[in-house]
């Protein structure tokens, strides 16, 4: 699991932009107006989400293995404050929650509280990426449009984790991502599938004390 959730905290600093979309071939300063407008038009949609909650399974697959590795679980997010529980269900339980200025680690349920930086960047940085906050993910990656979502792809090789992660949005919630898969050079690669995703409902409060 470090390893899932260091490429996640590893996703998150995005932007730059290439044109690998469906919109008419454009003078370029019209074509860049345009991106501009669609990259606009999503950061404003995902802006107006403060809190989430959803089902996730997640596909883990080696190139030496021939079948993917899977796991399942639940997670929450709340913007204000920042807070965030991802936890496995299935096949064992562990996960960590971030609640204000504390991190903890979820083992069968029981949180344990962690000391240190990474941890706690990781979990910051899964708050971007949860509410797919286009100005934070702004400085390492190139943003692809694609017709329902995105493609990052990292500005520099420098320490390069991951060679591309692609974002699908929900085709039936605008503010919900429907799956992000993350590539790694030698063709491993993890799929995180989100279903039953709930937008601005409330969470209850248990769930991050």
């Amino acid at each position: 699991m470090k390893k899932i959730l260091m490429l996640l905290c590893l996703c998150c600093a995005a932007a730059g932009l290439s044109a690998e979309t469906s919109l008419p071939v454009e003078a370029p300063a019209a074509q860049e107006e345009a991106l501009s407008s669609k990259i606009k038009e999503i950061a404003d949609r995902f802006r107006a989400v403060n809190t989430i909650s959803a089902r996730f399974t997640q596909e883990k697959k080696l190139a030496i293995l021939n079948e993917p590795v899977i796991s399942r679980g639940l997670f929450y997010f709340s913007k204000k404050p920042s807070r965030i529980r991802w936890e496995y269900t299935e096949p064992f339980q562990n996960g960590f929650l971030l609640d204000a200025d504390n991190t903890y680690r979820l083992e069968k349920g029981v949180k344990k509280k962690v000391k240190g930086v990474l941890a706690r960047n990781i979990a910051s940085q899964m708050l971007v990426w949860l509410a797919f906050d286009l100005h934070s993910l702004s400085n390492s990656y190139h943003i692809n449009l694609l017709e329902n979502g995105v493609e990052l792809t990292p500005k520099s090789d420098d320490n390069k984790i991951l060679e591309k992660i692609t974002v699908w949005f929900s085709k039936t919630n605008s503010q919900a991502l429907e799956k992000i898969q993350m590539d790694e050079p030698g063709g491993d690669n993890t799929v995180l599938i989100f279903e039953n995703t709930k937008i601005n409902e409330p969470i209850v409060e248990e769930l991050f004390s």
